[in-house]
């Protein structure tokens, strides 16, 4: 069967058939995924199988990439204050030894947790507040 009539055909197979496949093509049970993605994982790897997969420089560029991580929001000094305007009021924030705030004469673990104080929603504290770099 040509690769095209392999591919559409993990398309149209119902669910239990593309578990079925993953564990016959990998000899484990399949990750608990929606069986669309395991027939697109499927797809690919029948596409590497004919086509050779990623070529060398790409695998090396890929294998030194590492992974992208966030950076480390800035250490704020004890006593430095933070001033953001939302919903029409300012609220002012200072902080505290071992990363912990005042806001409102009421001590917080965190800015992330003053920012849901007051907002009501989950925020990063340092994006909320203008210090994320």
């Amino acid at each position: 069967m040509k690769l095209e009539a392999r591919i559409a055909a993990l398309a149209a197979m119902k669910p239990t058939q593309v578990k079925a496949e993953w564990h016959k093509a990998h000899g484990v049970k399949p990750p608990r995924i929606a069986a669309s993605l395991l027939a697109r994982a499927l797809a690919h790897d029948l596409q590497c199988a004919a086509h050779g997969g990623l070529a060398e420089r790409v695998r090396e560029q890929l294998a030194g990439a590492g992974v992208a991580r966030a950076a480390p929001a800035p250490k704020l000094a004890p006593g430095t204050q933070l001033v953001r305007e939302w919903g029409g009021t300012s609220h002012h924030v200072l902080t505290e030894e071992k990363g912990r705030c005042t806001y409102k004469g009421k001590s917080f673990a965190s800015l992330s947790a003053v920012a849901r104080h007051i907002t009501g929603a989950h925020w990063s504290g340092p994006r909320f507040f203008g210090v994320k770099p």
